[in-house]
């Protein structure tokens, strides 16, 4: 899997800026370097310091100048590839950075194939895969909290836990292989008790960390929160009232919304993707009846519904089918229009839906409203954590991978208490070890390894 192709890349997003950067990382980066740069005075460089910052000059193959520049090395023992990289900070702008990316490609660099230089990272063994998947959730974090939780996986939080599991389930593992491998040798039997309690104690942690790995795949992804409800029941003046902007169109017109309105705000740590969907009523007009079928289908698809009911004009036949339709999700109840005379009693609904939360809220005086926020951030993920305590598992794959794992041991749980032979419980303990090897990347297959790097851009 691994190549020795030295590679470059630019690793600065396009456009102008006062600093961009192109990297090259591999066995050729200082003969690729002596080749493109030049010191102040134009004369070759020969000595290149570790990890001194240098001014000098980019050139092309004729010597003619591209840019002023500065550059640093890092050797493969200290670098993030593992490899040696070569750093070289221009002047930003695209036209300047690619005349310089084509020098260093013309010097005998390939291009860099999306996350190659984490991936190397990865293969050279700096990183592990839960720690490189990090990379790109940190670069795509979204919140504070989100930050934090993928800052926390790339320190290798994450990946200490499930390496002192796979340690501990080694020494059950090791001589009951020895024992199957050297039955001539006196080996000492399997210590039942000893081994269950071993084995019983990585399922409570791995049952820790699955806890809270759909919040946490939440803070990853963002969820999807929907405003539905009849039209003019206020769920577009709402929504603006949630986004603290203008962003929906509100007139007093109904079916104004057609479609559907989407925008993702920071809800106190926590990434939501709010939707206005077009009013639910029975339509014949052919594009607002479109919207009303497509508002079913977000709706369905949601993590959190809030159902907006107009206070002021009481609940109607259609808000009572919507809520029944709909009662399996358990949406929030949302009474809205609070600035004006209610005709709904909180008591009443309350009673009549005991299983949902219901609020008052005015969008149009904001009163409520920083409660709302409250409620969905605790329905999505609980009240439970906090920048100081952020999520470790954020990803499906992992997920799937710690429920497997904690399945095999549960069998070995079982196997080790029914006195089954050790080598059944071995066949157990493997399946168990390989599971949790697939989040560091020991167990994975190359096929799923490209395909994690391939959300990666260009330069990292």
């Amino acid at each position: 899997m691994r190549d020795t192709d030295t590679i470059t890349a630019i690793s600065t997003p396009q456009g102008e800026g006062g600093i961009g950067i192109i990297r090259i990382s591999g066995e050729e980066a200082i003969n690729i370097g002596s080749q493109i740069l030049r010191h102040p005075s134009g004369k070759k460089i020969i000595t290149w310091p570790e990890r001194q910052v240098r001014l000098g000059l980019a050139v092309f193959p004729d010597g003619s100048v591209i840019d002023e520049v500065i550059y640093f090395l890092f050797k493969n023992n200290r670098s993030y590839t593992g490899e040696d990289v070569l750093e070289i900070q221009g002047h930003g702008g695209l036209q300047n950075l690619r005349k310089i990316l084509n020098s260093t490609l013309k010097a005998g660099a390939r291009l860099a194939e999306p996350g190659e230089f984490t991936k190397r990272a990865y293969l050279n063994g700096r990183i592990d895969l839960a720690q490189a998947e990090a990379v790109i959730d940190l670069i795509r974090s979204r919140t504070d909290l989100a930050h934090k939780a993928a800052l926390t996986q790339l320190r290798g939080d994450l990946s200490t836990v499930i390496k002192e599991q796979e340690k501990k389930l080694m020494e059950i593992l090791v001589p009951i292989e020895a024992a199957l491998d050297f039955p001539e040798d006196e080996i000492p039997d399997l210590k039942r008790e000893e081994a269950l309690k071993i084995v019983e104690g990585a399922i409570f942690k791995i049952n820790e960390l699955l806890a809270n790995a759909d919040q946490g795949m939440i803070l990853r992804d963002s969820a999807t929160v929907v405003l539905a409800g009849r039209p003019n029941v206020g769920k577009s003046s709402l929504l603006n009232s949630l986004l603290g902007e203008e962003r929906a169109i509100v007139t007093p017109i109904p079916g104004t919304t057609r479609d559907f309105v989407s925008e993702v705000i920071d809800l106190n740590g926590v990434p939501v993707r709010l939707i206005d969907t077009a009013g639910i009523r029975e339509i014949e007009d052919l594009i607002e009846k479109a919207g009303v079928e497509r508002a079913w289908e977000i709706i369905k698809q949601a993590d959190l519904i809030l159902v907006v009911l107009d206070s002021a004009l009481g609940i109607t036949p259609e808000d009572y089918q919507m809520l029944n339709q709909i009662k399996e999700r358990v949406p929030i109840i949302i009474l809205n229009k609070t600035d004006l005379p209610s005709q709904i009693s909180f008591k009443e609904i309350k009673k009549e839906f005991p299983q949902n939360k219901v609020l008052s809220v005015s969008a149009l005086t904001g009163a409520g409203i920083k409660e709302l926020k409250s409620f969905i951030r605790e329905e999505l993920i609980g009240t439970n954590i906090s920048e100081e305590h952020p999520f470790l598992v954020t990803r499906l794959r992992h997920k799937e991978a710690l429920e497997e794992a904690c399945k095999y041991l549960r069998f070995t749980a079982e196997g080790i208490t029914s006195h089954l032979s050790e080598d059944l419980i071995a066949v157990d303990l493997r399946a168990a070890l390989e599971a949790l090897g697939r989040i560091s990347g020991k167990s994975v297959s190359e096929e799923v390894i490209s395909q994690i790097f391939s959300q990666f851009c260009i330069g990292k």
